[in-house]
């Protein structure tokens, strides 16, 4: 990059940094990750040739990537706690275990490990990371037709080899887990 560009961007880093950082701020109610969502903006700027790019005003350009980018860190946020509540309860349900319920949590594992490596992909991002199927298809660049081809399949795979524990998971719902 040439001397000029980089002091170009110097110029806009410095005139939007402070206002950016207070609009994040605002949507992410924490100021280090406001602060990280936005050097973030700012990075992904300085690796494009935004002056040839940017068909808008850098200032609208910068504000509406910064929204974009503190909408993901929210939504980051938000996965994690969901899967931070499974752990929780996949703890949870380990202390009620007993002999019967880790003989289905082993055969879980092993009807899960018997599924094409897609199918049980998908399965695990549906049901353990709770994802929906458009967020599986694009995380892993599948149409979703073929996400829920996969997730058709596994359930069949799962129904057929776990039918002899379908009365202690139905019992286990029943009781809360």
């Amino acid at each position: 990059m040439s001397l000029q560009k980089e002091t170009k961007f110097e110029q806009v880093f410095r005139e939007h940094f402070k206002a950016l950082h207070g609009y994040a701020y605002k949507i992410l109610e924490d100021s280090d990750a406001a602060e990280e969502a936005v050097q973030q903006v700012f990075l992904r700027f300085w690796e494009r040739d935004w002056e040839n790019t940017i068909h808008t005003s850098v200032k609208s350009y910068l504000y509406k990537s910064v929204y974009y980018e503190c909408l993901n860190v929210l939504k980051r946020g938000q996965l994690k706690q969901r899967y931070e509540a499974y752990q929780q309860r996949s703890g949870a349900l380990d202390t009620h275990i007993d002999g019967t319920d880790t003989e289905l949590k082993k055969q879980l594992h092993v009807a899960l490990a018997k599924l094409p490596e897609k199918s049980r992909a998908v399965f695990e991002m549906s049901r353990f990371q709770e994802l929906k199927y458009h967020e599986i298809a694009k995380a892993l660049e599948l149409s979703l037709k073929t996400v829920e081809g996969h997730m058709t399949k596994a359930l069949r795979h799962l129904r057929v080899h776990l039918a002899d524990y379908l009365n202690v998971v139905v019992f286990l719902l029943i009781n809360g887990l």
